[in-house]
């Protein structure tokens, strides 16, 4: 609901993925012309674009309304499907690739995974990553501040860990629908000023407007534009032979 009621803003506020990370991609057979690829949780389609723009036939799935608009919209090289991925219905082994761009960590994961890897054909692969924002092996002036906002935040909410990665490549891996390939990262920088950082934390589901407002002024206090940390941690995993895998 968070996502919809700013589905607009979403993919403006939103910091682009690494180039590297699509390269990657392509150089592991996950993307390319022709691919037939299954995006988990496409949202305003920030990584959708990316997608067709490879050549690769796109279905993507989108359980917000707005978003599912929005995405057909910007994205109409791609066949958009509003569903959650738990209820989606496509023909088995029909496709060849599976993406899920910071979305994975919605999923049930106990029917996401060996749904997908129904919808793969044999050794097709699946390619989960995420966007770290405020990257935890760095620290800054701003950041502290921005620490400092989540640090009174009142019993019960707790602070969110910085550079949370979940899934894991294990809770991936877990049933042997999935084998490991392989887990790349990346780290960058972006300069954000106060509008900007106020336009991105306001897509973070877990802040409220009040500590949206307290890390624009942070940015305020730390010269009216930042160096903002950014990490993308990709996990490469091929579908399991269907005789390994566990139901």
């Amino acid at each position: 609901m968070h996502f919809e009621r700013m589905a607009e803003d979403y993919a403006a506020a939103r910091p682009p993925y690494p180039e590297a990370l699509f390269e990657e991609l392509t150089r592991a057979g996950v993307l390319g012309a022709g691919v037939r690829v299954l995006e988990v949780g496409a949202g305003a389609g920030l990584a959708t674009a990316a997608l067709v723009a490879a050549g690769c036939e796109v279905t993507a799935v989108e359980p917000g309304r707005r978003l599912a608009t929005l995405l057909s919209q910007s994205v109409p090289g791609a066949t958009v499907v509003n569903s959650r991925l738990e209820d989606v219905e496509l023909p088995g082994a029909s496709i060849d690739s599976a993406v899920a761009a910071t979305s994975m960590h919605w999923v049930d994961l106990a029917v996401g995974l060996p749904l997908l890897h129904g919808l793969l054909r044999p050794g097709g692969r699946l390619a989960v990553w995420r966007m770290v924002f405020g990257d935890p092996s760095v620290r800054s002036p701003f950041r502290e501040l921005v620490d400092e906002v989540v640090a009174r935040r009142p019993a019960g909410r707790g602070p969110a860990p910085r550079g949370d990665l979940r899934p894991t490549m294990d809770e991936l891996a877990a049933g042997g629908w999935f084998e490991p390939l392989g887990t790349t990262w990346w780290r960058w920088t972006a300069e954000l000023s106060s509008e900007r950082v106020r336009r991105l934390f306001a897509t973070f589901s877990d802040w409220s407007p009040e500590e949206v407002e307290a890390a624009a002024q942070a940015a305020d206090t730390c010269g009216g534009t930042v160096t903002e940390h950014f990490g993308t941690v990709l996990h490469l995993l091929r579908a399991a032979p269907r005789a390994s895998a566990v139901s």
